[in-house]
């Protein structure tokens, strides 16, 4: 993201040029923006990634969440202006609150244990009931709608891959669909996307919401938990943390006849992980230990390895 699209938004803004600091995003476009006593979250967006719809659809399902007591960051309007603001042509930006928080690190012992694991599934299930009675204006892509199932035919992946992806779709367009199993997810919660504040948790980055399973939603977390524990200690973590994360989901969504489809979409959360990074990546970027790991994901869906051997209910 090139810094003269931050500093005409700060223009825009009346702020001044060095009133920002990057913190994330995967193509570096979030910013803390203004005084330390009035900053706010400035995300800028180009139209062909993420669509002034999509925006929209991600600023009124926030609200609707804070209606219903789940913590999360609220758009805002700044300056009486719409949610959605114009840079040029390509590129627009939408603001939110800044939560006050932390964000939160495996390393830290205080804070990655049972309570946290508790409170993210609780968090969950809070979302998933909250989706059952959701009427959306500005609606969600829904599953066959993801940009990755749009591209993987076209994006000259390997003929194994392709394979793949069109037997798990054959066996999504099977799978039974209700308001108790299917429904509007986070689809991206990691614990990159909580911020923790004593006993308060947030939830933030709602930008790869669709409507999926709700079983998807759980395989991602524990996914992409599981991610930084060494291959010989994994199943004994997921299954720790599984119990205390369905813990807390239980008080949020007492709904759970779904649970023994986790392990599937634990695989296919792996080939969406390994396709994403393979369309999206610059490989020239990646350090030796990512190339590394991307190699060793290669290999484990060649091999069809099972990524967990675990049973999930």
């Amino acid at each position: 993201m090139g810094l003269e699209l931050i500093k005409e938004v700060l223009s825009l803004l009346d702020l001044d040029h060095s009133d920002y600091k990057l913190i994330g995003g995967y193509n570096n476009n979030v910013f803390e923006v203004g005084s330390n006593k009035t900053t706010f979250i400035v995300k800028i967006l180009e139209d062909c990634v993420v669509s002034e719809q999509i925006s929209l659809a991600e600023s009124e399902w926030l609200n609707y969440l804070l209606s219903r007591g789940v913590t999360v960051a609220r758009p805002m309007h700044k300056q009486g202006k719409d949610f959605i603001q114009r840079i040029n042509n390509d590129y627009y930006f939408v603001c939110y609150e800044k939560i006050n928080g932390i964000h939160i690190h495996q390393t830290n012992n205080e804070v990655w244990r049972a309570p946290l694991f508790e409170n993210w599934g609780e968090a969950m299930g809070h979302i998933h009931t909250a989706s059952k009675a959701y009427k959306a204006n500005h609606a969600f892509p829904s599953w066959n709608e993801n940009k990755i199932l749009l591209q993987f035919e076209s994006a000259q992946l390997p003929p194994y891959l392709v394979e793949k992806w069109l037997k798990h779709i054959e066996v999504l367009k099977k799978l039974p669909v209700s308001s108790d199993n299917f429904g509007l997810i986070h689809g991206d919660l990691h614990h990159g996307n909580l911020l923790i504040r004593g006993d308060s948790l947030s939830v933030i980055d709602f930008g790869d919401s669709e409507y999926h399973w709700y079983a998807y939603d759980i395989a991602i977390v524990i996914y992409h938990t599981s991610q930084a524990i060494l291959k010989s200690e994994r199943n004994n973590f997921v299954r720790h943390f599984y119990e205390e994360f369905m813990k807390g989901y239980v008080r949020g969504n007492s709904d759970t006849n779904f649970l023994q489809d986790i392990n599937y979409f634990i695989q296919f959360r792996h080939l969406y992980s390994f396709t994403y990074h393979s369309i999206y990546a610059d490989k020239s970027q990646l350090t030796e230990q990512q190339l590394e790991y991307l190699k060793n994901m290669e290999l484990s869906l060649i091999n069809e390895e099972p990524y967990l051997n675990l049973t999930f209910n």
